[in-house]
């Protein structure tokens, strides 16, 4: 009786910490999040003050502010652009 009570609680408490543990690793699994935790957060731990300069920009008027902006300011790879302009459009502009 002991060994299917321990299964009943166990194999939920299991699948529970499964999805929790998913959950965090898409989260962090962001390219463009990743790449602005490495090229910005040291300075900006959010992005939401230096965003403020290009909210009154159309979308494309702001990715191109952004490239301009982030190839000057310790991201210099394209790559590494695109992917924090893309999660900062996805992530952090008010629509």
């Amino acid at each position: 009786m002991r060994i299917v009570f321990a299964a009943l609680v166990a194999v939920p408490l299991i699948a529970l910490a499964s999805t929790l543990a998913t959950g965090q690793q898409s989260r962090a699994a962001d390219p463009g999040e990743t790449a602005y935790q490495e090229a910005c957060a040291s300075c900006h731990r959010t992005p939401t003050r230096f965003m403020r300069r290009f909210v009154d920009l159309s979308q494309a008027e702001r990715q191109v502010a952004l490239d301009d902006f982030l190839k000057t300011h310790h991201a210099e790879d394209p790559g590494k652009r695109a992917a924090i302009i893309a999660w900062l459009e996805a992530n952090h502009v008010r629509r």
